[in-house]
């Protein structure tokens, strides 16, 4: 990766800050000149560099195209209210509820592909200017990959009322993934930066599995669209681990050096990391190849694996920062929900699995999703990121929202989940509450931190 060399802003910090080393552990400021603009964080494997990470400052932009975080993290949390206003509550208003083959196969596609993907393309764009030292995305172009994703949701909406079938969107639907795998690629080998060709060849990868689950919706296909949905579950699980994974014991040693001194630093050893993304990409190809227990067991050991690396991470520590709070709870529900789908494929009459599934995705990619925002829209008093009241009533009620879903089964159903439903929505609406005016002017840099994590 190339090297920051040239930062927007002086290292002003004294204190040698822990930061994300190039194998996710942590260490000291970097020597010599390597330290980004007080104490911030360097880029490590998920790309969470300070201010240095551009090599030289581009032209300032200014407003809601000036950066990627900007408009795709805006239509996800739009999308997160309408599409399950639509989903749950369009039949009351004399609407027709959308359905490919079932309803259920287009509310994940929307869950999942709409609104995962969009916060996807935010996170790994930003991300980006991090790995490469190149400018962000912006303008024209965003603008254009932006449309993509409006264009596979008025297709999904098309098939969804019946308008046309849903195999025939397949061919239009992948282009937003296609477009950002081709974005990713582009920089990413411009900049020479190898090492990071995973992330476009997931995406791509993305796009195929959503041409599959659109066909397999119509019968046709080596998969059921179930099995798919399952894929698409994996994928942000995987995520989940390598974000939340890589920012909570980095931002948390930031946090801790600044805050709470007499603290050790969180531990975290690469082995556990790479222990528990391998047992997740083999609990992947267990479940493409139809193998329900293994891929149970598989389930149930990465979430063991991760809970061992989180009774490293000093998190009671770091109980008095909200934003820490809200990734760690992203990541414990990462845990609870590979437990809870892998006790279900053990034991379906116990618990079925597209109820547990839920755990991972309002709790963990959603919960993610609403993490990553807060830390972009937070106050930054002093360098020090600042959550706002909203900010902490979203992310409470999104977690209110999941428990509440994943209980259904055991209480009244339906209460539940229109009460669900009802949470859900007044929790992305508290966190645009803060988001809309965040995304006035030109973008803090960088995004996700600050000076003082």
């Amino acid at each position: 990766m190339p090297r920051p060399d040239t930062p927007d802003t002086p290292a002003q910090q004294p204190i040698p800050l822990p930061v994300l080393g190039p194998g996710g552990s942590h260490r000291g400021a970097p020597r010599g000149g390597g330290q980004t603009g007080g104490g911030q964080l360097r880029g490590g494997p998920i790309g969470i560099g300070g201010p240095g990470a551009l090599r030289g400052k581009p032209p300032a932009r200014r407003g809601f195209w000036a950066a990627p975080h900007r408009p795709l993290f805006t239509a996800a949390a739009l999308w997160a209210i309408l599409a399950l206003v639509w989903w749950r509550w369009g039949p009351v208003a004399g609407l027709t509820q959308p359905a490919f083959a079932t309803p259920g196969e287009w509310h994940a596609h929307e869950m999942y592909l709409g609104i995962g993907g969009a916060a996807m393309g935010g996170y790994f764009l930003t991300a980006l200017t991090s790995w490469t030292g190149r400018a962000p995305l912006a303008g024209p172009g965003l603008m254009a990959l932006a449309g993509l994703w409006l264009l596979a949701r008025a297709a999904a909406a098309a098939a969804g009322v019946g308008l046309v079938p849903a195999l025939w969107i397949a061919p239009v639907a992948p282009l937003y993934f296609v477009a950002l795998a081709g974005v990713l690629l582009w920089h990413i080998t411009a900049a020479r930066a190898w090492h990071r060709l995973g992330f476009p060849a997931a995406v791509a990868g993305l796009a195929l599995a959503q041409g599959l689950f659109l066909a397999a919706t119509d019968g046709i296909g080596p998969w059921d669209s179930a099995t798919l949905i399952r894929v698409f579950v994996m994928f942000y699980a995987i995520k989940v681990s390598i974000i939340a994974g890589g920012m909570i014991p980095a931002f948390g040693g930031n946090w801790l050096a600044q805050n709470r001194p007499d603290v050790p630093p969180p531990h975290d050893p690469p082995g556990r990391k790479w222990a528990g993304l391998a047992v997740l990409f083999s609990a992947l190809g267990l479940t493409l190849a139809g193998q329900e227990g293994a891929s149970a067991l598989a389930l149930i050991a990465a979430a063991a694996i991760l809970a061992w690396r989180l009774s490293g991470w000093r998190l009671g520590a770091m109980r008095a920062s909200a934003l820490m709070l809200m990734l760690q709870a992203a990541f414990l529900w990462l845990v609870a929900g590979l437990c809870g789908v892998g006790l279900a494929r053990l034991f379906p009459g116990l618990w079925t699995e597209a109820d547990a599934l839920h755990a991972l995705a309002m709790g963990a990619m959603a919960g993610l999703v609403m993490a990553l925002g807060a830390r972009a829209s937070a106050r930054r008093d002093g360098g020090a990121l600042r959550a706002t009241p909203w900010l902490v009533a979203a992310v409470l009620a999104l977690a209110a929202a999941a428990a509440l879903r994943i209980a259904a089964p055991v209480l009244a159903r339906e209460p539940m989940l229109e009460a669900a439903t009802g949470i859900w929505v007044l929790g992305w609406a508290a966190f645009l509450v803060t988001w809309l005016p965040s995304l006035r002017g030109i973008p803090p840099r960088p995004v996700f931190s600050g000076p003082r994590a």
